[in-house]
């Protein structure tokens, strides 16, 4: 058995006032089996079409006109722009714990984004290793999210087009050492919540959004 990490996105804008001051969570996505890798100056989650990891995910809007755009494993390798890609450093700031900052875009079936800027701290817990922090800057392009395999959404959420409040969380289990070597083929997960600011700090204390699946 291995352990198959899960990723999820949750893009948060503005449907209407009222969905933004209650701090609703409006877009969600998923993304499985990303590779992982560390270089010893910059950690990378990239979507793979590989043995044993193929990357897949969806892309869910939960507020009306609710859709979900869907990404098969292994989309990464098709015709299309579809991607997903993260890029964090590291700077240890005591044993077990660091900080680091970075940056994320999905991309969709024809080449539509969701970007942003990520900043947070990454925590030894042992046999695993998660990273948690905030999103700012988050921007959606394009009108509509189209999956790979199925579905879309609609971008248009209102507000100011450019969105702040999110967390997000990375899991793997890297071998060795705390982020002490290199390493590359990890299968990692990673979830972010996009929400308004309050919101999000509260998700921020929590620290238990990153389900670990296990297959055979």
């Amino acid at each position: 058995m291995r352990t198959r990490s899960l990723v999820v996105a949750v893009a948060g804008t503005v449907c209407a006032m009222s969905a933004v001051a209650s701090g609703q969570v409006i877009a969600s996505a998923t993304y499985f089996d990303l590779r992982g890798s560390w270089d010893g100056t910059l950690f990378r989650a990239n979507a793979e079409a590989l043995p044993g990891m193929n990357s897949s995910g969806s892309i869910a809007r939960t507020v009306a006109p609710i859709g979900t755009a869907d990404f098969e494993p292994g989309f990464v390798a098709g015709a299309s722009p579809a991607d997903f890609r993260l890029t964090l450093d590291f700077v240890g700031m005591g044993p077990g714990v660091g900080s680091g900052t970075g940056s994320f875009i999905v991309t969709d079936a024809d080449g539509d984004t969701v970007s942003g800027n990520i900043s947070g701290t990454w925590i030894d817990g042992g046999s695993q290793v998660f990273f948690n922090g905030a999103m700012s800057n988050v921007v959606f392009t394009g009108t509509s999210f189209d999956g790979t395999s199925s579905g879309s959404f609609s971008t248009l959420f209102g507000g100011s087009g450019v969105y702040d409040g999110a967390v997000t969380q990375l899991f793997l289990s890297p071998p060795g050492n705390f982020f002490a070597t290199p390493f590359d083929m990890v299968s990692t997960g990673a979830t972010m919540q996009i929400l308004p600011a309050p919101g999000a700090a509260a998700l921020l204390g929590l620290g238990g959004l990153v389900v670990a699946r296990r297959r055979r």
